[in-house]
């Protein structure tokens, strides 16, 4: 299109010459036929010719440059109206809107015949009209222009968030500037709920004592809590911050600054590495036991990115365990004297550790799996009863628990047990071990059993003293009496002196009767 003036002038210049050129020759060849009278005549047709179809040229290329240019104009108009960006044309001295497109209808929800009635600053808040009318709206700048962010408003109230870039145009024989509008509404929206999140998030990682901390793939600390910032400040007498090199602390233990190391570059590798960690901060402090946890993180594609961090005090549950470690020990003494099994169940992972005097006790070869053992070896008859007795403790958090059982031995035989523990629980009082001593009382149940045994034995002497021997003694004694009162009647006794002694034996034989019933009675008792 630029070129076009040039190919038309060009053109026109060489139809002229080469019509005259060779209309001349034309001319003066029949003058001399004819005779310059007649030529001149056909001289006016030359130029009239000539004029004619210059005209018609020009008017075909100034017809096909025109169509160019409408298309063109047309084109243009349509990449602004039906643009999905939102587009306008305002006047930098009255700032009344020029023109918009369809975009921007739709964004702020007027129509084009209302905002050609209106200025920007009819789509501003009023705290933003002061800052717009600061700025330097000069046609002079020949830049596309940031503007920075805004706050307008719909036509219906709502807000939004917007990014505006201009440059200065001449529209309608104005100066004028074509604006761009970003609606960023819910970048923004997402940018303040993610902040919002954060702060949530940093709110909650430092109110846990547990050191929370994040590292990427080059060892720079990405998020740390209050927390791992006073430990770090305690090892190194420096401050962290986010972004710079994590540096394993100085240990005075090589083997405890490479073992952080290896669990780094493990965690890095993919590996979920847990391990318990001893020191001491500072030094004249007492020993601490932490729990560490690193946890590798990952992005959308598998790829580590990253490792998560978590270091968990548990100086007062490891003092614990020593303490029981201790008194395990010392009872363990004590229970070899006693034959007692000493069983410990860690409730948080359910595995249950047995003394040797357990497996020497039953019969059983030691095993890893003791309380599964132990729990397929009791009595039917006892076995719901024992397992909801443990819980019903668990749950009602109380100290002590105690049960008789019969628990099946090596050889197939039940053996009774008497079963005592003691149950521990953490700071949130949620049970975490039950330490137990199980009792072969088997022995005195058997003992129990022969002196029922003994007791309905002399339940039946009882009964047969009671019954069986008292009654003839009783019949004998009333026949007696019939006796004397037979021969007193008649008075003829022939041995007078035989019937006190008689009657002596038969008071001493119920007597002895009554002694036997109550002495079982007794020993019954």
């Amino acid at each position: 299109m630029k070129r076009t003036p040039f190919v038309i002038a060009l053109l026109y210049l060489l139809i002229g010459i080469i019509w005259i050129v060779y209309s001349d020759r034309l001319l003066a060849a029949l003058a001399q036929r004819t005779g310059w009278q007649a030529v001149e005549h056909w001289q006016t047709a030359k130029g009239i010719g000539y004029v004619v179809i210059t005209a018609i040229l020009l008017f075909i290329f100034i017809r096909r440059l025109h169509k160019h240019l409408t298309r063109a104009e047309e084109d243009y108009k349509r990449l602004f109206l039906e643009n999905p960006q939102p587009l306008y044309v305002f006047d930098v001295q009255t700032f009344r809107f020029l023109e918009v497109n369809k975009a921007t209808e739709a964004q702020y929800g007027y129509t084009r015949e209302e905002f050609l009635q209106m200025t920007l600053l009819d789509i501003r808040p009023p705290e933003e009209r002061e800052r717009f009318l600061s700025l330097n709206h000069s046609i002079a700048d020949k830049t596309i222009h940031y503007w920075g962010r805004w706050r307008h408003l719909r036509k219906d109230g709502k807000p939004l968030t917007v990014e505006i870039y201009t440059h200065p145009v001449v529209f309608q024989g104005k100066d004028a500037r074509l604006t761009y509008v970003r609606d960023i509404s819910a970048v923004v929206e997402a940018q303040e709920d993610l902040a919002e999140l954060e702060h949530k998030l940093q709110a909650i990682i430092n109110s846990t004592d547990d050191a929370i901390w994040a590292i990427d793939t080059q060892y720079r600390l990405m998020v740390f809590n209050q927390a791992f910032a006073s430990i770090m400040q305690l090892r190194t007498g420096k401050t962290i911050e986010v972004g710079q090199l994590l540096w394993i602390p100085d240990y005075d233990n090589t083997e405890q600054a490479a073992h952080w190391i290896d669990a780094y570059r493990r965690a890095l590798a993919g590996e979920k590495v847990e391990f318990e960690e001893k020191d001491v901060l500072p030094p004249e402090e007492k020993i601490r036991y932490a729990h560490v946890s690193l946890n590798p993180i990952f992005n959308s594609k598998r790829q580590v990115v990253g490792v998560a961090c978590m270091l968990h005090d548990i100086t007062s549950l490891k003092e614990q365990e020593l303490q029981l470690e201790e008194a395990l020990e010392r009872y363990d003494l004590v229970t070899k004297a006693t034959n007692d099994a000493i069983w410990d169940w860690d409730i948080r992972s359910n595995r249950v550790v047995f003394n040797n005097q357990f497996w020497q006790m039953f019969g059983y070869e030691p095993t890893d799996q003791g309380g599964q053992l132990w729990e397929a070896n009791l009595h039917p008859d006892d076995k719901e009863r024992v397992l909801q007795g443990i819980q019903r403790a668990l749950q009602e958090k109380r100290s002590l628990w105690a049960d008789e059982y019969r628990l099946r031995c090596g050889n197939g035989k039940y053996k009774y047990v008497l079963d005592r523990a003691y149950i521990l629980y953490d700071e949130h009082q949620q049970p975490v071990r039950m330490i137990g001593a199980t009792q072969d009382i088997q022995l005195q149940k058997e003992y129990e059993q022969a002196i029922l045994r003994q007791n309905e034995q002399l339940r039946e002497i009882a009964y047969i003293s009671a019954h069986e021997v008292r009654g003839p003694a009783s019949a004998l004694m009333g026949l007696f009496m019939l006796l004397e009162e037979h021969y007193h009647i008649r008075n003829h006794l022939d041995h007078p002196e035989l019937m006190p002694l008689i009657q002596e034996s038969l008071e001493q034989l119920d007597a002895v009767i009554h002694k036997i019933v109550d002495k079982t009675s007794q020993l019954m008792q």
